[in-house]
């Protein structure tokens, strides 16, 4: 069987998203295909603006078998840790072909086995992102650039499966088209612009639901860093360098998110590692946390249709890690930190996201 498997974050999901699912179709014909979708926050530190349930809904409708929920500790990380969960993710999920969209047409695996053979760290600069950090490192090694999201995301999904020694074939989608943004999208709802032809009608009913965002939550942030002590601001996940101060000072001073990211924002810090950060801060995310998801993975199924419930049975009895598709008692101890960090979503947007929530199933009243 021709297994595919991609990773997404539906922030919110698009008509290039759905143009993407009928090329690969098209183009592979696969048997199942499989999504790995970022949960109720992204990558770069923010909240997605629909939920996790209803980007299960939406990607099932647009012709998708089987979507898993991205964990919290693998889905607010830079390039090379989110790489590292999702590939993981499919793996165990035994996808033979990796997919995904690319600006250029590179050669993927070529180009991840010579990094891999330079074997050396590269120094981290925090005044720059990971990808900016990354392509100035292989530039100085004679690589040629790949500072463009999908290629940078694309050679770390590609040095994850060689790393691993993975048995996952690599295909792309060749994007020629920057018609369909998420970023557009978002900032039309901000502003009040039509979004209508950008996306489909079913995201287009959810874009009506209450939607996340930092302005939502920034009371929030604000109440958890002055009333925490300044020892447990210090054991957050990766506060580092005197920021813990920075953002107490600076959060005192600042009456909007928008006003505390430009008071935070200096020459060391990019706008990325901040919003990372300050997600840390309002969940209380402490370094043991994300280290027991990377070291004791799981399934958390979304939403499926009969093609992807039919292989799911396929292979359950072979699956290495846990296969959640409802949280009970076991499950709450498995997905502690995704069920800590959803409760504040159910505060903001008011539909369910943990107890009592199964996978969508196409078809299903």
């Amino acid at each position: 069987m021709k297994i595919y498997g991609f990773v997404a974050e539906f922030n919110p999901f698009h008509n290039g998203h759905k143009k993407f699912i009928d090329e690969v179709k098209r183009k592979y014909d696969p048997d199942v295909l499989i999504a790995i979708v970022s949960g109720n926050y992204v990558q770069r530190g923010d909240f997605s603006i629909i939920d996790k349930w209803q980007k299960a809904e939406l990607a099932v409708e647009m012709g998708v078998d089987l979507v898993v929920e991205l964990p919290f500790a693998c889905a607010v990380q830079p390039a090379d840790l989110f790489a590292d969960g999702s590939i993981s993710l499919l793996n165990y999920l035994k996808i033979n072909h990796l997919v995904f969209g690319t600006e250029n047409e590179l050669d993927f695996v070529e180009q991840a086995k010579k990094i891999l053979e330079l074997d050396g760290e590269f120094e981290a600069n925090y005044s720059e992102t990971y990808g900016s950090n990354l392509d100035s490192y292989l530039s100085s090694n004679g690589i040629n650039s790949l500072n463009q999201p999908n290629q940078l995301l694309g050679i770390n999904y590609v040095m994850e499966i060689l790393k691993n020694n993975f048995n996952i074939e690599v295909k792309t989608i060749h994007r020629n088209d920057n018609k369909y943004s998420a970023t557009k999208i978002r900032n039309n709802l901000i502003t009040g612009k039509d979004s209508t032809e950008l996306i489909p009608i079913l995201s287009s009913e959810q874009l009506n639901d209450p939607l996340s965002s930092w302005d939502k939550y920034f009371l929030y942030l604000k109440s958890r860093i002055v009333t925490n002590t300044a020892e447990e601001n210090k054991q957050v996940y990766q506060v580092s360098e005197g920021l813990d101060n920075k953002f107490v000072k600076e959060i005192q001073n600042s009456n909007s998110w928008s006003e505390f990211l430009e008071n935070v924002k200096s020459k060391r810090y990019t706008y990325a590692r901040i919003r990372r950060l300050a997600i840390y801060m309002l969940l209380n995310v402490y370094p043991e946390e994300i280290e027991n998801v990377y070291n004791n993975p799981y399934i958390h199924i979304l939403g499926m249709n009969e093609t992807g419930k039919n292989y799911l049975n396929s292979i359950r009895e072979d699956v290495e890690i846990p296969l959640i598709s409802k949280i009970g008692k076991k499950e709450q101890t498995i997905m502690s930190l995704d069920i800590k960090v959803d409760r504040i979503i159910e505060l903001i947007n008011d539909r369910p996201q943990i107890y009592g929530k199964i996978p969508y199933m196409k078809g299903d009243k």
